[in-house]
């Protein structure tokens, strides 16, 4: 399975993340892990992924080019471009919020950390319009889990 991971890039919560990588492997092997590479979770993201032995495909934001909307144009183009064949979607802000309708909206199979299917309250706004707010613990910001 080829498995894109969202989150906010101030997540810091390493059993979190690794408790939910592993709940995902358990239910189906990930081959490939997608990420955005943003801060811890991109590191304990990918260290997980390289102690399973896993490919890791990693989708950096363009900061210096894009500015603030860097984010939101990374996310929209790992989605196309990464083929994901599911998104496991962490505690973020509203780009991660973003991502997590986009991903929806195109019928790809969304789970929160816990493995609960997401489903849209709304619609999202868009990502520039507001600073990723922090998270840290409770799911991404409006979206029913």
């Amino acid at each position: 399975m080829r498995l894109l991971l969202a989150g906010g890039r101030h997540l810091d919560d390493v059993a979190l993340i690794r408790n939910a990588l592993d709940r995902v492997h358990a239910k189906g092997p990930v081959r490939v892990l997608i990420h955005g590479g943003a801060g811890a979770l991109g590191i304990a993201a990918e260290d997980w992924a390289r102690e399973m032995r896993l490919h890791v495909v990693r989708y950096p934001a363009n900061w210096r080019e894009f500015g603030r909307r860097a984010e939101a144009i990374r996310d929209s183009f790992m989605l196309a471009d990464s083929r994901p064949d599911l998104l496991l979607a962490l505690p973020g802000g509203n780009d991660t919020r973003a991502l997590v309708l986009r991903a929806l909206a195109a019928g790809l199979p969304v789970i929160d950390a816990e493995g609960r299917p997401a489903a849209p309250d709304d619609e999202a706004p868009p990502a520039d319009q507001a600073p990723e707010r922090l998270c840290n613990p409770a799911p991404p910001i409006a979206l029913n889990f």
